[in-house]
C-alpha cells in the first residue's frame, strides 16, 4: 500500500500522526504533504492542485519544492480542504476533520467540505470536541443538534457512504475514548474491514437519528430565522451589510459563517429521504445590490467565499 497524507497543515499533520495514527498498528505513511506551509497561511492554491512536500516523518518540516497533486484529491477540496486525507497512491481512502470546539453562530462550517467527500464516495470522519458549548444551556443544546441535523440529512442523501461524527466532552478520558475510536474506524477502512466500519457507522446514524426526534439531551430547536423552508422552496437569507469594511479588508468578506449554512440548508431542507431533490435553495442577499463589488468575477475566482454561493445554491438572487 502507497498510503499518503495530505494534511491542510504541517500542524495538522503532526497532530493526526501523533493522536490517531501512531496509537494502532496501522501500515506505515510513505508521504505527507501539506496544502499550507502554516495554519496562518491564507493561501488556498490547493484548490488548483498545489501540495507542498514535507519530511516523512513526525516533524513534518515543510520543503520549499511542491506538487500538484492528483485529480482524485483535487476533487475532494474543491469546497475547502479536509484537515487530513489519507489516500493509497492516487485513490482517496478517507478524509478528516479534528476539531475541539464549536461556535454556536457557526455550527455548519465544516459541511461543505464533508458533502464534497460523500459526494465523491469518500468516506468521511470528524473528530468533534464540544468546547464553548455548555450543555446545561438550552441554547447550546439546539445548537449541536443543529449541528448534528446537517450529518442527519447527509447520511439520507448518501446512505452509502455517510459523513460520521464522533464528538466528545470537554474532558480527556472522553476526547481518548473519541480519538480510540476514530483509529479504530480509520484502522478498518485502510486494512477493509467493511463489516467492521458499517457496524460503527450504523450505530453513529442510530444515535443521531434518536436526537432528531427526541432532541439532544431532550432539546429539539426553533427554525433559524435566517433558513426559511417552505413548500416549494428553501432560502436562506444573508443580511450582511455592503458598508462592512471586512468586505475589501478580508479575504472571506462577511462570507464566513454562510457558506455552511447554505451546503447544510440544501441538504436539511431539498432532499427526500431517498436522497431525490424535490426543490430549489435560494440565496438572498437582502441589502448587497446586485453586481456587489466581492462576487465580482466569481467564476473565475478561486476564493471559495466567492464561489461557493453560486456553486451550491440553485439561484443566488441580490436585493438591496
Amino acid at each position: 500500500m502507497d498510503l499518503t497524507l495530505w494534511a491542510e497543515s504541517p500542524e495538522e499533520a503532526r497532530s493526526f500522526i501523533e493522536r490517531i495514527y501512531n496509537t494502532e498498528d496501522l501500515p506505515p505513511i510513505s508521504k505527507i504533504y501539506v496544502a499550507k506551509r502554516s495554519p496562518k497561511s491564507r493561501s488556498n492554491n490547493y484548490v488548483e492542485g498545489e501540495y507542498y512536500k514535507t519530511t516523512n516523518d513526525e516533524d513534518v518540516d515543510v520543503y520549499d519544492e511542491s506538487i500538484i497533486a492528483p485529480d482524485a484529491i483535487k476533487k475532494l477540496v474543491q469546497w475547502c480542504t479536509c484537515d487530513i486525507m489519507l489516500s493509497d497512491g492516487n485513490n482517496p481512502l478517507l478524509v478528516l476533520e479534528d476539531t475541539t470546539h464549536i461556535v454556536r453562530m457557526n455550527v455548519y462550517q465544516r459541511v461543505p467540505r464533508l458533502v464534497k467527500a460523500s459526494q465523491l464516495g469518500v468516506r468521511s470522519l470528524v473528530l468533534q470536541g464540544t468546547r464553548g458549548l455548555d450543555f446545561s444551556k438550552r441554547g447550546d443544546c439546539w445548537g449541536f443538534y443543529r449541528y448534528l441535523q446537517a450529518f442527519d440529512a447527509i447520511s439520507k442523501v448518501h446512505n452509502e457512504n455517510p459523513s460520521l461524527p464522533i464528538w466528545y466532552l470537554p474532558d480527556d478520558q472522553s476526547q481518548l475514548e473519541a480519538e480510540a475510536k476514530v483509529n479504530r474506524m480509520i484502522f478498518s477502512i485502510i486494512t477493509g474491514q467493511e463489516e467492521v466500519f458499517t457496524q460503527e457507522s450504523e450505530r453513529i446514524i442510530d444515535e443521531i437519528s434518536n436526537i432528531m426526534v427526541n432532541g439532544f439531551h431532550g432539546y429539539v430547536p426553533p427554525a433559524i430565522p435566517s433558513m426559511v423552508n417552505e413548500e416549494d422552496i428553501a432560502v436562506v437569507k444573508i443580511g450582511a451589510k455592503p458598508e462592512k469594511k471586512s468586505w475589501r479588508e478580508k479575504g472571506s468578506g462577511q462570507m464566513d459563517p454562510y457558506i455552511g449554512m447554505i451546503a447544510a440548508a440544501k441538504y436539511i431542507f431539498c432532499f427526500d429521504d431517498n436522497g431525490l431533490q424535490t426543490k430549489p435553495l435560494r440565496v438572498e442577499f437582502t441589502y448587497l445590490p446586485e453586481g456587489f463589488h466581492f462576487f465580482k468575477n466569481w467564476e473565475t475566482s478561486n476564493s471559495l467565499y466567492k464561489t461557493l454561493a453560486f456553486e451550491i445554491a440553485d439561484e443566488v438572487v441580490f436585493l438591496g
